[in-house]
């Protein structure tokens, strides 16, 4: 993500998404590329983060200082955590509201 878009380089697969979804995996033999009707989320490339968390050996939003994050980096590891945390209360949203 850059600001509030994804970089250039991935936005061709965000676009392509949806349609792969749409065909191979709910099985429609067409599927409009811009319906985004099913995403949840578009998370970051937290690679900076990734590193640290392997050798730390616990999630990326659940580092501290002494495993490494100081300063800025702790700052993103913030926000990934707000944004896991994000992500996780809309998948239990949508399964609220698709319990029988």
């Amino acid at each position: 993500m850059r600001l509030d878009r994804p970089v250039r380089a991935y936005e061709r697969w965000l676009t392509r998404i949806p349609w792969v979804y749409g065909t191979a995996v709910l099985g429609y033999d067409t599927w409009p590329s811009d319906d985004r009707s099913y995403e949840i989320a578009t998370l970051r490339n937290y690679r900076s983060l990734m590193p640290l968390a392997h050798d730390a050996r616990k999630p990326m939003f659940d580092l501290r200082a002494a495993d490494g994050a100081l300063g800025s980096t702790q700052k993103y590891v913030q926000t990934c955590y707000q944004e896991f945390r994000d992500l996780a209360q809309a998948i239990m949203d949508r399964l609220e509201n698709t319990a029988v």
